[in-house]
């Protein structure tokens, strides 16, 4: 995301906008019946961060470290895409400094990218919800620091995520002031909130192929196909998103009392996330403040 400037101008340019955290909006804003399709937002959002930043420390051709800080925005991947593209240096890495998510489009347009361009992912501090979803499984190598956490809560095949799409047309589309049925769980896993921002929303739309959509269950649709080819390009297992929400594990999603759920290493290894190196010894996610509002997950 950016205040003011073409990407990558200067050196060192730390680029930074301030946002209201994804959790803490309303679901469904005040929609009039101007308001398309395109502006329904696919967020699989968790814990967010007033300040989102995307700080690039090189000019665009010499590019070799973005760092995020916050909610991933449609700007996010907008303003960082010609960094990754043009990038013309040898060793390149996406650092996730803090995030708790935040645009399905965006994190999957950025996973796409890092992947396609052999970006190396290293997380610091939390990477969750569609961060963990679809930047941290891109890196060619993912490194995590000691006390850093993945917290996963739901996404594409997540069991009610069409009728969240489908609530959120309807919204839309009769144009009155439209309220998720339980905010408290709104955070806690995968959701569907409107904005204003079309035409963004249409530009990382159209770099994913999805073009010309008709309504909320042909986005949806084609949303989760694209994310299913990306995983199996990937060689990851499709159930990453949401295995701690099925199974003997439902239970504990349904209660409400998290924000979502981790895997131990040898769980994302078996889930085809393969290539992760730990920073500075033994991974220790039990160390991080969020880990309170997790629960443990094995797969399989």
């Amino acid at each position: 995301m950016v205040g003011s400037g073409e990407v990558g101008a200067r050196a060192h340019q730390a680029l930074a906008i301030e946002s209201a955290p994804l959790h803490q909006r309303p679901r469904f804003a005040i929609v009039n019946e101007r308001l398309k399709i395109l502006c329904i937002v696919a967020s699989i959002a968790a814990i967010g961060v007033v300040a989102v930043s995307v700080d690039f420390s090189e000019p665009a051709v010499v590019c070799d470290t973005i760092t995020l800080t916050g909610d991933i925005q449609l700007e996010t991947f907008l303003k960082t895409k010609d960094c990754l593209v043009q990038s013309s240096a040898k060793s390149k890495t996406f650092v996730v400094a803090e995030s708790g998510g935040g645009s399905w489009e965006a994190a999957l347009a950025l996973g796409i990218l890092i992947h396609r361009h052999g970006w190396r992912v290293e997380v610091v501090g939390l990477c969750a919800s569609a961060c963990a979803n679809f930047i941290f499984p891109a890196g060619k190598t993912k490194y995590l620091h000691r006390e850093s956490l993945l917290l996963f809560h739901g996404g594409p095949h997540q069991h009610n995520m069409m009728a969240k799409f489908i609530e959120a047309e309807t919204a839309s589309k009769n144009g009155v002031q439209v309220m998720v049925i339980d905010p408290e769980h709104a955070k806690k896993e995968g959701g569907v909130f409107i904005d204003n921002k079309a035409v963004e929303r249409g530009q990382v739309l159209e770099f994913l192929s999805i073009t010309n959509v008709t309504g909320a269950v042909d986005l949806m649709t084609r949303l989760t196909s694209a994310s299913d080819q990306f995983y199996q390009d990937l060689g990851v297992n499709l159930v990453l998103p949401h295995y701690g929400q099925i199974g003997k594990y439902e239970p504990i999603y349904l209660s409400y009392k998290y924000g979502g759920f981790f895997y131990r290493l040898d769980s994302l290894e078996r889930l085809g996330v393969h290539d992760i190196e730990v920073e500075g010894g033994e991974w220790h996610p039990e160390r991080h403040g969020a880990y309170s509002d997790v629960y443990e997950v094995t797969y399989p």
